[in-house]
């Protein structure tokens, strides 16, 4: 796990010290990784105790274990690996998207979008668009009409004004740091409007903002003719599909089959 999912992980419990922290960490890792605690409180013009229990709460033992995260992640960036096993990878990915799904407390999410006045879908990059496509035709099945935002800013922002209170933004993004959507989200939050975030699992900005946040984990692939690494998302396919179909299940309760009732007939051949 690298420090940004650390971080995004125990978000909700930092103090703002521990989040500024955290922050710096996350911006100069390669001076942190190689620098003595009181070296990064000098840069960083917080207390070294500060600093030591900002890693504390973000789950580490103490600062030694921050430099053994640091030089763990180094390591993996720079290392060219062509003999990996990518379906055990992606096996393995897929297990710990449907984990993190088990744990997230769904009914307050569901509840949010089944009395949402109108959903709408946001979605960054071209293969997020298509699982936002996918997520429309998935909730439309369940009865709910949800609007997809088109890519062209123009025609966003003439879309976004029409959002208001009561209504739910769902997000689909990797990164979670695109200005447009983060600009966009801290808008419609200032009108009481709910975001559900779907992100990858590390420290971003889209998470920090939205009410509700479903992770998903990413696979890479090294192309090593061109030296470049390829992200694959079937675990956001993946995790679209479950959250509907666990939205599904949600719902059957509210809406129950009428029970058959019993015709003449029926009394006839009780008889």
């Amino acid at each position: 796990m690298n420090l940004e999912s650390f971080v995004n992980q125990k978000f909700d419990s930092l103090n703002v010290t521990d989040r500024e922290i955290a922050q710096f960490f996350v911006q100069n890792k390669e001076f942190v990784e190689h620098a003595s605690i009181a070296e990064v409180a000098e840069k960083s013009l917080f207390s070294k105790s500060s600093i030591f229990r900002c890693c504390k709460r973000l789950g580490l033992s103490g600062f030694s274990q921050l430099h053994y995260i640091l030089e763990d992640e180094a390591s993996d960036d720079s290392n060219i690996n062509l003999n990996v096993d990518y379906l055990s990878e992606t096996l393995k990915s897929v297990l710990w998207t449907v984990n993190q799904f088990k744990r997230t407390k769904l009914d307050d999410i569901y509840e949010c979008l089944s009395k949402a006045n109108q959903l709408y879908i946001y979605a960054t990059g071209w293969e997020q668009q298509i699982v936002a496509q996918q997520m429309q035709r998935n909730l439309y099945l369940m009865g709910h009409t949800a609007f997809v935002f088109p890519s062209a800013a123009g025609e966003m922002d003439a879309a976004e004004s029409n959002i208001e209170k009561g209504d739910v933004l769902i997000t689909i993004s990797h990164t979670g740091m695109n200005p447009t959507i983060l600009k966009m989200m801290a808008a419609l939050k200032l009108r009481g409007v709910k975001i559900v975030s779907f992100t990858s699992f590390r420290e971003n900005r889209l998470a920090q903002l939205a009410d509700y946040n479903l992770y998903y984990d990413t696979i890479t692939k090294l192309i090593p003719e061109i030296n470049h690494k390829e992200l694959f998302f079937s675990n956001l396919h993946l995790l679209i599909d479950i959250f509907c179909m666990a939205y599904a299940n949600y719902l059957a309760p509210a809406h129950p089959m009428p029970e058959r009732g019993l015709s003449d007939d029926d009394h006839d051949d009780e008889k």
